[in-house]
């Protein structure tokens, strides 16, 4: 199964950290690509996928500047202002988004590894998977509501490629009909106000506006898709074992791997349509794993 979530992730089709496990988002990005390339059987769909000859598992060596690279990313609002950036807390956290695995399933690639006293030059096994580089522009963008999918189209409307998308939890905040993006920013902060989060006691405490630092561990993750409705938009985040489920405030969230994905096919102007958003609660898709 590790098999085919790479491969997929390969033609574009994500299934959230691969895990090595069957699940909602795995089963969504298959029978995208079904028919995304007009395959009427699971077994036609793997010889399709099997003509990537390319490993699926490979080795990476630690670098000095990954070690480097880590620091905190407090879940407290104020806390996280302080920081001079939200960066990855640990090297398995950076492993799992870098090259999409799940932490336990890295974990069982590399049994025995000491995850705190790894130290540069240390070799570890990993998945050998990454999308397109680049693909043609994209002529609209579908998000679907009820299969927690978003959808990448050219202009001749053949799908093109697809990822799992996490929607709002309350469903009368999910913005319906035709949008457009208008604004893209890398390595965003995020500007938190209290009066977005009225359930929490937390931002009634804290009672003003703070601007927390870029970083992957960010709010947004590392990049924003505005769109023309106030306040919305398509952006990474920093939970990504979540994505494919019900969770946001509002916006659209997609890993943050997809999201840098999906910025190489649009541009200010392409249209998202948002499917879905006034039809009944769907099932929500486990949160933690596939």
């Amino acid at each position: 199964m590790a098999a085919v979530q790479v491969l997929l992730a390969r033609q574009g089709f994500g299934c959230g950290l691969a895990d090595n496990h069957v699940g909602n988002r795995t089963q969504g990005a298959l029978a995208d690509f079904m028919e995304a390339w007009k395959i009427a059987t699971e077994s036609a769909a793997w010889d399709a996928l099997q003509a990537d000859r390319e490993p699926i598992f490979g080795r990476y060596t630690i670098q000095a500047s990954d070690l480097a690279s880590l620091g905190r990313a407090p879940s407290d609002w104020e806390a996280a202002a302080r920081e001079p950036a939200m960066a990855y807390e640990s090297l398995p956290e950076l492993l799992s988004e870098t090259f999409c695995i799940s932490e336990r399933f890295l974990n069982t690639l590399n049994p025995g590894v000491a995850w705190g006293a790894v130290t540069a030059g240390v070799s570890v096994v990993v998945l050998n998977g990454h999308g397109p580089v680049q693909g043609p522009p994209a002529g609209r963008v579908e998000i679907d509501t009820q299969r927690f999918r978003l959808r990448v189209f050219d202009t001749n409307e053949t799908l093109m490629s697809s990822f799992p998308c996490s929607v709002a939890r309350e469903r009368t905040r999910i913005p319906s009909g035709e949008l457009k993006m208008v604004v893209f920013a890398v390595n965003p902060d995020y500007t938190f106000n209290p009066a977005n989060y009225p359930e929490s006691q937390r931002a009634r405490e804290i009672g003003h506006s703070l601007i927390l630092p870029p970083g992957p561990n960010n709010p947004v993750g590392v990049y924003w898709i505005g769109l023309d409705r106030p306040g919305f938009g398509i952006h990474g985040t920093p939970h990504p074992a979540t994505i494919g489920s019900m969770e946001s405030h509002g916006c659209f969230r997609l890993m943050n791997g997809d999201v840098l994905m999906l910025s190489r096919y649009v541009r200010t102007g392409t249209p998202v349509v948002v499917k879905g958003a006034g039809s009944p609660k769907p099932a929500i898709p486990a949160l933690a794993g596939e």
